[in-house]
């Protein structure tokens, strides 16, 4: 094919594999960086009847805790988004009583008020310092709710020289995966030097408010779905 896909999502880019295997080069450069966010407060995992948990990273960073580590993890109720998330719990053997089919926040309130098991049950929210307060706002209203802030996500500050060459020398399209990479890629880079591909339509409606038009909006949330998302599309241009 001959195209040239920058990749700008931390971690594993795996997921792409099928990019490689219809000839299309790819670039990893990063745009953030997560980190754990260390909390002095300790608690008993006994102190909540549920665990939600909205991203892999948020299963990773919430479980490497040192008070979190020493506790007994067998009666754990956890729920989670998508399907990544899911498979970060499992590989940590423990099983969500429920996964949310879609991965959007107000679909996931919707799913979880139709099956009613929150009602007025001690639930925490495990997050992100970037996340948005619309699944806290509205769990809360049938549930009695804290948020823990498991870890930090920071842009990334210093350009990299060989991503801003092939940004001027080559056609490139690169994918965003969330708003924050979208916004640390558009403080350091000329957008208008690469064709903007957008994960989700949170993502894209972040993308759109600074002046910028996706050229596709893929609504799969898994690699191998973007991947798919992408290679349709770019057998079409």
């Amino acid at each position: 094919m001959g195209f040239n896909v920058i990749l700008t999502n931390e971690g594993e880019v795996d997921g792409f594999n099928s990019l490689h295997e219809k000839g299309i080069k790819t670039f990893h450069f990063p745009m953030i960086k997560t980190s754990i966010n260390k909390v002095k407060d300790n608690f008993s995992l006994d102190d909540y009847e549920y665990y939600i948990f909205t991203s892999k990273n948020g299963v990773k960073y919430f479980f490497e805790n040192n008070f979190i580590k020493s506790q007994s993890l067998s009666n754990l109720k956890t729920i989670c988004i998508g399907s990544k998330t899911e498979l970060a719990l499992k590989k940590l053997n423990i099983k969500p009583v429920f996964t949310a089919k879609r991965s959007y926040s107000h679909l996931m309130v919707d799913e979880l008020k139709k099956i009613n098991i929150l009602n007025k049950k001690k639930v925490m929210l495990i997050q992100g310092n970037l996340a948005k307060n619309y699944l806290f706002e509205n769990l809360k209203m049938f549930s009695y709710l804290t948020k823990f802030v498991a870890y930090n996500t920071e842009l990334i500050k210093v350009v990299n020289k060989e991503l801003e060459l092939l940004l001027s020398k080559e056609k490139t399209y690169t994918v965003f995966t969330s708003p924050s990479c979208f916004l640390s890629f558009d403080k350091l880079y000329d957008v208008k030097k690469t064709s903007v591909i957008s994960i989700g339509n949170s993502t894209s409606s972040f993308i759109k408010d600074r002046g910028y038009e996706p050229m596709v909006t893929s609504k799969m949330q898994s690699y191998e779905g973007i991947a798919d998302s992408i290679i349709s599309y770019l057998n079409k241009d």
